[in-house]
């Protein structure tokens, strides 16, 4: 499975116009997800809650900076840590979330088209979190520990505070908190078991490939 990951990490970064097309798609979903998704939350929110609020236009744009960084090799583990678990988090909440509203409304919403765009793109923003978990580079434990930290953080304030992603009406909240505590209890679990010596594995076939 490594080499897999190893191998079409590789294709989208030797190859500049398939790696500017994903840097390209990032940054749209970026703009979409944040203005037209978000903003009108973001409109009724306090400045301080802003930061939590837009959970997968955030993820795909520091997945965009990270991809950057490691081209580049200006990488910081912390951050492609960071990344990676902000893909891998929001962007299979957002796949059990639509499974679930499709489970309980069927398929047959006028908005289905729409929906299923989403689903599809979050499916690449997962993808995109587990290239980057590859590259994580020498981390000690403390920087793992803000990080889960700051996932866990987001729990509260989305979840205790109601700064959560706009819901469907088949969607309770109840259902996406336990996705969200759950997802973030088992990355942040894999982060902390990672060992030095995968991410030091990393980080060699990173610059290598980059």
């Amino acid at each position: 499975m490594l080499r897999l990951i190893d191998w079409v990490y590789g294709f989208i970064t030797r190859n500049p116009l398939i790696f500017w097309a994903c840097m390209l798609t990032n940054t749209v979903g970026v703009i979409w997800g944040g203005l037209i998704w978000y903003g009108p939350m973001l409109m009724d929110s306090p400045l301080w809650a802003w930061p939590f609020i837009p959970d997968c236009p955030e993820a795909a744009l520091w997945a965009t900076a990270a991809f950057l960084l490691l081209r580049y090799g200006r990488d910081k583990g912390w951050f492609t840590a960071f990344a990676a678990f902000s893909c891998i988090k929001y962007g299979i909440w957002t796949l059990m979330f639509w499974a679930k509203h499709w489970s309980v409304a069927g398929f047959s919403d006028p908005e289905f088209l729409l929906e299923l765009m989403l689903f599809v793109s979050h499916m690449g923003l997962t993808a995109e979190g587990v290239l980057l978990a590859t590259r994580i580079g020498p981390l000690t434990i403390p920087p793992r520990l803000g990080v889960i930290g700051w996932f866990a953080l987001s729990i509260f304030v989305d979840y205790g505070l109601g700064f959560h992603p706009p819901l469907t009406d088949t969607v309770p909240k109840l259902y996406v908190f336990w996705v969200a505590t759950a997802l973030t209890a088992l990355i942040g679990a894999a982060l902390l078991l990672l060992p030095a010596a995968a991410t030091q594995r990393a980080a060699v076939s990173t610059h290598l490939a980059g």
